[in-house]
């Protein structure tokens, strides 16, 4: 990985203090938007634990909710915002 992406990472990490698993969990999230569950599947964590590291995630104004399913299910995005702000 370059030092071009590694130095704005690490500063926007350090901006928002992320933890390194809030880092891990976050991640994915720039690719597309993620269900708990779903995300649980590819990162290969629990479900319980995925939900309260969104939260967090969600509190920092890094996660927005994106959709609601009728049976509840949240569908969460990278709120992109925050990227434009960084950037500015």
């Amino acid at each position: 990985m370059s030092s071009e992406v590694l130095i704005p990472g690490m500063k926007f990490a350090n901006k928002h203090n992320l933890t390194q698993k809030e880092i891990e969990v976050l991640v994915p999230f720039l690719e597309k938007p993620y269900t708990t569950l779903e995300l649980s599947k590819v990162l290969g964590a629990h479900k319980t634990t995925l939900h309260h590291l969104i939260q967090r995630l969600k509190l920092k104004n890094l996660l927005v909710l994106k959709n609601r399913d009728a049976k509840g299910t949240n569908l969460y995005e990278f709120n992109l915002f925050q990227l434009k702000e960084q950037s500015a």
